[in-house]
């Protein structure tokens, strides 16, 4: 049960970032007489899911990890160097594609504008840099080869995402807005204002330590 609260706890340092800047958005639409979207809150959840798993299966850094880790520079906890470990993990390999596939799968459907390569590839390059950043702030190691192998999920997922198009003959539907706007507003600046506020959302308020001790009592 202690465990389900602090998980619970770790996703509503995302999600209620996600809610807040959705809510921005939609007052920012409704001033400009735009018809709602009632999927749209669907599908940002479901994102806001998402980038919480990528959160908390990489084990990324928080402020609070300064304070139990401090700020010393650990080189053995990073590489810089592309596949240079001898002893090949192809599990791990696997997982870190794998966790990135949702996004490029993710980004294309609910923001019609990134149903391009090179978008996603920025994406997933981007928020995998932010995440092994991250990383330096705690006991996890920063790894080039994480930042290479999740790009390369995330290209895989846009992949897919055309096939799927391509295999249910779907015509695209534009879904990419709280309320659907017509006027062009810039989906990128959009994408990176969402995954800011819930990147910025766990980092400043997942205290896990503070919170394990609580629930825990050690």
């Amino acid at each position: 049960m202690e465990e389900l609260i602090l998980i619970g706890y770790e996703f509503l340092t995302v999600l209620i970032p996600m809610l807040i800047t959705m809510i921005g958005f939609c007052l920012l639409y409704k001033k400009r007489n735009l018809t709602k979207n009632r999927w749209r809150g669907i599908w940002l959840f479901i994102f806001a899911i998402y980038i919480f798993g990528v959160f908390y299966f990489t084990g990324a850094g928080t402020i609070f990890d300064v304070k139990f880790y401090g700020l010393e520079y650990h080189a053995d906890r990073m590489n810089l160097i592309p596949f240079s470990d001898t002893n090949i993990d192809y599990m791990g390999y696997g997982l870190n594609i794998v966790l990135f596939v949702p996004l490029g799968f993710l980004l294309p459907l609910v923001w019609q504008d990134f149903n391009r390569i090179s978008y996603v590839f920025i994406s997933g390059l981007l928020l995998s840099l932010l995440v092994e950043l991250s990383q330096l702030l705690n006991i996890r190691s920063t790894d080039i080869d994480d930042l290479i192998l999740n790009t390369v999920g995330a290209i895989l997922g846009i992949v897919m995402f055309r096939l799927y198009l391509y295999i249910t003959k779907r015509i695209r539907k534009p879904v990419d807005h709280v309320c659907e706007w017509r006027r062009g507003f810039n989906d990128r600046l959009e994408v990176v204002i969402y995954i800011l506020a819930m990147f910025l959302g766990h980092f400043f308020f997942f205290n896990g330590f503070g919170m394990a001790k609580w629930l825990f009592g050690f």
